[in-house]
């Protein structure tokens, strides 16, 4: 029984990945747009997120391990790693990914700055749609 759920969960998770790929790069490119640059075409949009998600997937681990020794070197509890990770990755979450659109899309650091910011409140705000409307439907079935 714990196998079929488990196949189950990777094939949902198989169908979703297209979906996912579609929505990082259609964000993107509505970013790009609000700021007033021309839309990339869909390839150049999946390029730079594929180039952006490798390289923050490299950069997360090692920030990570890198605070997770330094919490355990100075005895703090381990949730408290993973408030300093959040807090301490985000600046380079910003260097990274500005730093890539810049030089993959030729734009200058402060646009690529700015298609950071919009590209990251649009994210803001499907998660908050998504939490307003998990809990509309929690208060709907407690009642």
């Amino acid at each position: 029984m714990q196998a079929a759920f488990v196949l189950v969960c990777c094939f949902f998770l198989i169908l979703l990945l297209p979906v996912i790929l579609f929505v990082a790069t259609y964000t993107y490119r509505v970013s790009c747009s609000l700021c007033g640059l021309r839309k990339p075409t869909v390839l150049t949009a999946s390029g730079v997120m594929l180039v952006r998600f490798v390289s923050l997937l490299v950069a997360e681990s090692i920030v990570g391990k890198i605070v997770e020794l330094g919490c355990e070197e100075g005895g703090l509890p381990r949730w408290e790693a993973g408030v300093i990770f959040f807090f301490l990755f985000f600046p380079v979450d910003l260097l990274i990914c500005s730093t890539i659109e810049a030089g993959l899309m030729g734009l200058q650091v402060g646009k690529a700055i700015e298609v950071w910011f919009i590209h990251r409140l649009i994210y803001l705000c499907i998660l908050a749609v998504a939490v307003f409307v998990g809990v509309i439907i929690f208060l709907i079935n407690k009642n």
